[in-house]
């Protein structure tokens, strides 16, 4: 990390919204749990947009020394080391009594719940009335069952957002990898492979490098498909086929990038510091080197969109939530994350 926002003169604070995700899984845990690090004060103010009785039980748990301050909007937040602010979304059901939410146990009102909340991040952001959404995690299926009709954040808040281009980017243990596919099966994320659509993510990170990381000319390496880079079709043609050609294409623009490079090597030298990102061009080929190197520690950004949103590498966990042991290491990565990119998006310097 750089120096932090707060340190630079003439900067202010940035205002993170932390979502609590799923109540019934480990996210208002960390949650109580990273909100006591006293070097986040420092950098950032930040509030948490959730269920008031959730995290009212996670604080006094987790955070006994904090005093919790319910909210029902930005303004009337205290931003106070000893303070913590919870911008309630519990629904006429849960006040009523008739929603209820089991730790470690599927349900809907939890869903319904999560969705409240990312949905009122999505709105203050795009008022303008923070400056990052650091989100905890949802889960999946039972967001389906609500219907929930997004694979994840990620194309949530693009939909809410209306924005086109927009990518998956995994950072940790110095490494940016983005996703050129996120939740495809491997076949469809094979068979989807095209030039134009990779040039447009080579395009992403290029812009995402820019404007959230201050790199005024970054350098991208763009992975192979197939081993060694398909050996100049020996071993497939999908590099000759689509890789090469978005490669050419970017280069065209302009941008620093090359390849395909095999990806057995491929994330050792990005891990040395030889590339500022990689695009890797399915899922398992980017989560793998990251959650190797920076397990626990590892952050999901969206990039491309009009705000900036950092995640947690993890799940619910609805295995071990409620038995006090959930690690809330990605979650305080992630919010010094975000302030490294609000530090970034404020100043305008790379634009």
């Amino acid at each position: 990390m750089t120096e932090p926002l707060s340190k630079k003169p003439g900067l202010q604070k940035p205002t993170i919204a932390i979502t609590m995700g799923d109540p019934c899984g480990i996210g208002p845990e960390v949650i109580a749990k990273a909100l006591c690090d006293p070097g986040l004060d420092e950098i950032c103010r930040f509030f948490v947009i959730g269920d008031l009785e959730v995290m009212r039980h996670q604080i006094t748990r987790f955070a006994p020394q904090k005093k919790m301050i319910a909210i029902e909007k930005v303004s009337e937040a205290i931003f106070q080391g000893d303070c913590l602010n919870i911008l309630d979304i519990g629904s006429d059901e849960r006040k009523a009594g008739r929603a209820r939410f089991e730790v470690g146990v599927m349900s809907a009102d939890a869903a319904r719940a999560a969705l409240a909340s990312i949905t009122l991040a999505a709105k203050l952001a795009l008022r303008g009335e923070i400056d990052a959404i650091t989100t905890a995690p949802i889960n999946k299926e039972a967001m389906k069952r609500i219907g929930f009709s997004f694979p994840g954040h990620t194309e949530f808040f693009a939909e809410h957002s209306h924005t086109k281009q927009f990518g998956m980017m995994m950072a940790g243990s110095g490494m940016k990898i983005m996703l050129a596919s996120i939740h495809l099966p491997l076949a469809d994320a094979i068979s989807g492979l095209d030039a134009k659509r990779l040039f447009e993510i080579i395009h992403l990170t290029h812009h995402s490098l820019k404007r959230d990381f201050g790199l005024v000319h970054p350098k991208i390496a763009v992975a192979g498909l197939n081993p060694h880079a398909g050996e100049n079709g020996i071993i497939g043609k999908e590099e000759i086929e689509h890789v090469r050609p978005a490669i050419k294409m970017a280069q065209t623009e302009g941008f620093n990038v090359s390849g395909p490079y095999p990806a057995d090597t491929l994330f050792f030298k990005l891990h040395q510091g030889q590339f500022d990102a990689a695009v890797a061009l399915y899922h398992d080929q980017a989560l793998i080197p990251i959650k190797l190197l920076a397990f626990g520690g590892a952050v999901n950004i969206t990039a491309g969109l009009p705000f900036i949103r950092t995640s947690v590498d993890h799940g619910t966990a609805f295995d071990i939530a409620g038995q006090g042991i959930a690690d809330p290491g990605s979650l305080v990565e992630a919010l010094r994350w975000a302030v490294e990119m609000a530090r970034h998006r404020l100043s305008g310097a790379c634009l």
